[in-house]
């Protein structure tokens, strides 16, 4: 098979020939059909995640199933699947046990396994999800880590009927966290640096688009405040200062910071009695949460598309941040 590998952590990715995989008992093989890009990658690529060198990346991969393993039990050849980030504890923990393998100390993931830029993917079968019927490849890749983080993110946030959701930065999460809390009947507000992306943000569902400045907190206040606040930009400093526009009981859920968080508005959290949560995929009915409402045509991402073929050029395009809002590779 053909696969884009990382050799050498900041250096292109080479495309080489590897021998096609074979499935172990309980594993399946995936012929892949579609695999997204998200700054993850990047990170991945600077060296940020914990991959042993050489391994092929890509974590949002979608395609067929072709070959089963010994002890595969609930998947098909031809089935139509995802594989999450996340596919298997050790099952013998008290969070796998209590049906919380996400949080299990020694969980297999695609940093083990090996991910999606390749023809060909070996993956458990527990990490695998169906995908609904007309559902694109396309579309459907972007719900394995953008749609999946952005509606645990809400659903960590525990919305209530009648409550205001804010979503703050409009990029790969952001601008799927606004179609799904509008989705689920939320109102939405958007806050984002960009004047484009305030106005973009009403197509996608929000009720209203903020440009903020110094003080995104006082123009979410000044906005009616909201309820929740899903934190889906990498830029802790603007997190930090959103505090203030939650109102009484607000949450904020924070999906994309990567680097120290400090809180110097402890007044908003004592006297309104706010919380901070981190979320990232949680529970699997989120993900089957998110691909429902996508075959429904509640939820559509906006993704450019690349050849896998240009994965090296793409990954530039995602570190510099001039996608909008996806990038999905597909088969040459």
């Amino acid at each position: 098979m053909r696969a884009a590998v990382i050799t050498q952590l900041n250096s292109p990715w080479e495309f080489q020939d590897l021998a096609d995989p074979e499935p172990g008992p309980g594993q399946v093989v995936v012929r892949i059909q579609a695999c997204g890009m998200c700054f993850s990658d990047v990170l991945v690529h600077r060296g940020h995640w914990p991959v042993r060198l050489p391994i092929v990346p890509g974590h949002e991969p979608v395609g067929e199933v072709v070959a089963l393993g010994p002890g595969a039990t609930t998947l098909r050849v031809g089935d139509r699947v995802g594989v999450s980030w996340m596919q298997r504890g050790e099952g013998r923990c008290i969070q796998c046990q209590s049906w919380h393998p996400v949080a299990c100390s020694h969980t297999t993931t695609w940093m083990d396994m090996g991910g999606g830029y390749a023809d060909l993917m070996v993956a458990w079968e527990s990490g695998c999800t169906l995908l609904p019927d007309g559902l694109d490849y396309t579309d459907a890749a972007v719900a394995f880590c953008a749609g999946f983080t952005s509606m645990s993110g809400l659903r960590n946030a525990d919305p209530r009927p009648g409550e205001r959701v804010c979503v703050l930065g409009v990029g790969g999460l952001g601008h799927m966290a606004v179609q799904l809390a509008a989705a689920i009947g939320l109102e939405t507000v958007v806050l984002t640096t960009s004047p484009d992306k305030a106005e973009y943000a009403k197509e996608l569902g929000a009720a209203e688009g903020v440009v903020v400045g110094d003080d995104p907190g006082k123009a979410l206040a000044d906005a009616g405040g909201a309820d929740i606040i899903l934190a889906t930009t990498t830029s802790a400093d603007l997190v930090a200062r959103v505090l203030s526009g939650l109102r009484y009981g607000g949450r904020l859920v924070t999906m994309g910071v990567t680097g120290p968080l400090k809180i110097d508005d402890m007044m908003t959290l004592l006297f309104k009695q706010c919380s901070i949560k981190g979320s990232t995929h949680n529970n699997r009915s989120d993900l089957v949460e998110v691909l429902t409402l996508m075959a429904a045509g509640k939820v559509r991402p906006r993704v450019e598309t690349y050849p896998f073929a240009e994965v090296n050029e793409v990954l530039k395009r995602v570190e510099a941040g001039q996608v909008r809002y996806r990038a999905v590779l597909t088969p040459n």
